[in-house]
């Protein structure tokens, strides 16, 4: 079970460092935005007042190798998270302050063909799994999700929209401390550090640093840390690509490709467990609307292969010290797509 809980965590991780702050709605609207024949500035806006709601879709093949398994496992993960971004204010020195609210999240895992577990907070998911050791998994992720649902992070801005502090990272991390779930909240959590959630909404690191125009390319590399996991290290070339009409939206194509790797030298953090990510790249386009300060729509595909080290008892080693490990290799591919439902 305590593997189970690891990989979902690390699936979890992985897949949700990709999110930006994309903004959308207000689709409906014809844009009456007129490209200009020259460079122009990429840019976040935060109206104060805007009330942003986002959706963010993942759906993960992997197959695992285990030593003293015949053959690789085989895991197909599909996973939706749900959260909005109400902007409070705006600082004194023309950065904002900007309030993040988990709304809902579902998950579902195959093994081999079978659902082993099936999740949605918007539903009463009955617990039905005749496998004990999956019904405690299932049982176990859905409890810490519950928790995640309504808390709130507070985000504070720069004029440049770069994160200048966090608010909010301790008071989720003791409400995911809580109750019976241990197993599961000590996998998940270990993933919610300050780290983790100044890159989740960090976006504006993928905007050009000065105005462009179709055919102007920009290099991003970036480290998103991902707590016990260690860190990822991101290294893009964007393109932007032309202007296109997206939905009834007027918005520069921005075409994306590059690789993604562990950062090397990582030592094993308090879980004991080192990940070395090799093989990965990643490519993608999303749709970034001028007028609005908008990126409406992204999609991106992935593939990579993991390998980790486990503790075989993680409880008993002193962080850093050796101990007896067991080495598991995932080969995943993954496509993710972020789309904003509304903003008002």
């Amino acid at each position: 079970m305590k593997k189970n809980l690891v990989l979902i965590a690390i699936t979890l991780a992985l897949s949700l460092s990709w999110v930006g702050c994309n903004k959308s709605g207000k689709l409906s609207k014809s844009s009456t935005f007129n490209p200009p024949s020259g460079p122009v500035e990429l840019k976040l806006k935060w109206p104060v007042g805007e009330r942003i709601v986002q959706d963010f879709d993942l759906k993960q093949k992997m197959e695992i190798s285990v030593p003293g398994q015949p053959g690789p496992m085989k895991q197909d993960i599909t996973m939706g998270q749900r959260y909005g971004l109400t902007v409070l204010q705006e600082t004194p020195d023309g950065g904002h302050e900007v309030e993040l609210e988990f709304l809902s999240a579902r998950m579902s895992v195959m093994m081999g063909g079978k659902t082993v577990i099936s999740f949605d907070s918007t539903k009463n998911t009955a617990n039905d799994n005749a496998n004990p050791q999956m019904a405690a998994v299932q049982k176990s992720v859905a409890g810490t999700f519950q928790k995640i649902i309504g808390a709130k992070i507070q985000y504070f801005f720069d004029a440049s929209n770069d994160v200048e502090r966090i608010e909010g990272v301790d008071a989720l991390l003791n409400r995911l401390g809580t109750g019976d779930q241990a197993d599961a909240s000590s996998s998940i959590k270990s993933m919610f550090s300050e780290g983790y959630f100044k890159q989740m909404i960090g976006s504006s690191r993928y905007m050009p640093p000065k105005p462009v125009q179709p055919g102007d390319t920009w290099p991003i590399k970036t480290d998103i840390a991902m707590g016990d996991l260690g860190t990822m290290t991101i290294d893009y070339d964007y393109t932007f690509q032309s202007w296109q009409m997206h939905g009834k939206r007027n918005c520069a194509r921005l075409e994306f490709q590059g690789t993604v790797q562990s950062k090397p030298g990582q030592t094993p953090g308090a879980s004991g467990m080192t990940m070395s990510i090799s093989d990965g790249n990643s490519s993608g386009v999303s749709w970034f609307d001028p007028d609005l300060g908008i990126t409406i729509d992204t999609t991106i595909n992935q593939d990579m292969k993991m390998v980790m080290n486990i503790p075989m008892n993680p409880r008993g080693n002193a962080a850093g010290a050796a101990g007896r490990t067991q080495t598991l290799t995932n080969v995943m591919s993954q496509v993710i797509n972020v789309k904003l439902l509304s903003v008002k």
